[in-house]
């Protein structure tokens, strides 16, 4: 069996997104499909516990779209199709606008 290491992953994208959520917490909670809670936990990450995060090798994050959309990520992906690949990128904003209108209501 494979020995795979996410620690990093997780510690780079738990950064990321403590940091999206201390500047707008709405915001975060669309961009990244989480709960008012789940984003007031990452408020809440502490150097010390982004510390002892990273010694978790398995994955704590998963995607977040739809199997649609990384399908049609992937095809854009391997056609080398730039044009392709920013229509898919720009139906990721559309959900994230219309999520994050839902949460500001």
């Amino acid at each position: 069996m494979m020995n795979l290491d996410f620690s990093r992953v997780n510690l780079e994208y738990l950064i990321q997104a403590r940091d999206l959520a201390m500047d707008d917490p709405v915001r975060a909670g669309a961009f990244l499909g989480i709960s008012d809670a789940m984003t007031n936990l990452l408020l809440d990450l502490t150097p010390h516990l982004l510390t002892n995060i990273s010694r978790i090798d398995h994955p704590l994050v998963r995607p977040h779209q739809d199997v649609w959309w990384w399908s049609r990520l992937v095809v854009a992906l391997q056609g080398g199709q730039p044009e392709e690949i920013e229509m898919v990128l720009g139906q990721a904003s559309p959900a994230l606008s219309a999520a994050m209108d839902k949460r500001i209501r």
